[in-house]
């Protein structure tokens, strides 16, 4: 086979796991939202916003999960860049190392969460601690799975991490569906949450484990990783406050009816977010990839954001021509009172979701400032929130204005290191002339 055929070949297998990728995940997001409308449901918007508690607390969490996937997938690319066998037994020293320090978290964190479930009872008016502790139970093989699904994301093993998705929304989904028939209601879902992530993590390893016998990383790859930890989570954390404060706002301060509503607005206000995703999920180890062997990589960031702005587009379309419909199809006649409001949350949504494509791209490239700025722009969120949150559609216009800026600022800081990049070439060109 010649490198022409080789090449072909490899962009054939990694178009195919990017088309599995898309599809596995698309389908896992339709059977999360699943999910959540039955539950909505069936629970009732006072039940429903305790669940959201619960759920939200989970994705808070995910704060680690993703740190620790963004990490072992960046590494992961940049040892799958490189060919030979020490390569791979390096690529299975980092799957171990960073493992080791996942279960550590996850068992601090699970311990946490049992340990204050009653104040968070008392925090989100759940009623309950139950649902805290339950959820506590799962969080170690949350994290642990967030190590094996990094190692797929940085091989580019696009079918296999889409499995682990599928796995985690039909346990989820089936589990949940028979303990709330059965009459386990907010505890019962939650269990199936918790259960979910013990499903993925043995699927996700059971892919994970084809690899040599692991060489112990240096102590100066350890400090590389460490370091850009930091970034990385400055990211995920204002992710976090972004995604989430606003749902821990009106749950605090508003009546359960009310964040019953604003839990189901959100939800459905987020699709651009979960929908870009995928496109993310694959933009950030292909960057990585493409800059360890000195190949063209800015494509990919046009590529994501143009496939974000479609999405974004046709569903702003959609919650424009009929808000009504789409809440009371959804969720029920109940929940139709955030209709209004439905275009505005998309709309902030959607100039996040193009944000968080900037910071990721320059993130998969070790330039750590766009992490930092969208931990800004999640604090800065909170805290306007936290000290205005007068009505319903205070909160979303507040959301709508706080992410055009963060957008712009992105944008700006992008177009700066493009500049500063074109300015570092035409030097060196320069020089070699001279």
């Amino acid at each position: 086979m010649t490198s022409a055929e080789a090449t072909a070949e490899r962009g054939s297998r990694l178009l195919g796991g990017g088309a599995a990728l898309l599809l596995g995940t698309g389908l896992a997001n339709i059977g999360n939202y699943l999910f959540n409308l039955v539950l909505g449901r069936w629970l009732g918007p006072a039940l429903f916003a305790q669940l959201n508690a619960v759920v939200m607390l989970s994705l808070a969490a995910a704060l680690l999960t993703q740190m620790l996937q963004m990490l072992a997938a960046r590494y992961a690319a940049r040892y799958a860049a490189a060919p030979g066998q020490a390569a791979l037994a390096g690529l299975a020293g980092l799957r171990r190392w960073l493992l080791a320090w996942a279960w550590r978290l996850g068992a601090a964190l699970g311990i946490a969460c049992a340990a204050g479930a009653g104040l968070l009872a008392r925090f989100f008016h759940t009623g309950s601690p139950w649902p805290f502790v339950i959820l506590g139970l799962g969080l170690p093989c949350y994290l642990a799975q967030a190590v094996e699904r990094g190692v797929l994301q940085g091989q580019t093993r696009f079918a296999m991490l889409a499995l682990s998705y599928q796995a985690e929304m039909w346990a989820r989904l089936a589990i949940a569906l028979a303990l709330v028939a059965l009459g386990w209601a907010v505890n019962g879902a939650v269990a199936a949450i918790a259960l979910s992530f013990v499903a993925t993590w043995l699927v996700a390893r059971r892919a994970a484990r084809r690899l040599p016998p692991a060489e112990a990383l240096s102590a100066g790859r350890r400090r590389a990783i460490a370091r850009y930890a930091l970034p990385v989570g400055a990211a995920l954390a204002g992710q976090a406050l972004i995604n989430y404060s606003d749902v821990a706002v009106v749950a605090h301060f508003f009546a359960a009816e009310e964040a019953g509503w604003y839990g189901a607005l959100a939800l459905i206000g987020r699709i651009v977010f979960f929908a870009s995703w995928t496109l993310v999920a694959a933009l950030f180890p292909l960057a990585a990839r493409r800059q360890r062997r000195g190949q063209p990589h800015r494509w990919l960031l046009s590529l994501a954001l143009a496939g974000v702005a479609l999405i974004a587009a046709l569903a702003l379309a959609a919650m424009l021509a009929a808000p009504e419909a789409i809440v009371r199809g959804l969720f029920g006649a109940p929940f139709v009172a955030v209709a209004p409001l439905l275009a505005h949350y998309t709309g902030a949504t959607a100039l996040y979701a193009l944000a968080n494509v900037i910071a990721s791209y320059r993130l998969a490239l070790g330039q750590r400032t766009g992490g930092y700025l969208m931990l800004l722009g999640g604090l800065a969120q909170a805290a306007l929130l936290y000290a205005r949150h007068e009505t319903l559609h205070q909160v979303v216009l507040w959301q709508l204005a706080l992410m055009a800026g963060l957008l712009v600022l992105l944008l700006a800081w992008d177009a700066w290191r493009l500049a500063q990049a074109g300015e570092a070439r035409a030097y060196g060109q320069s020089a070699e002339r001279r």
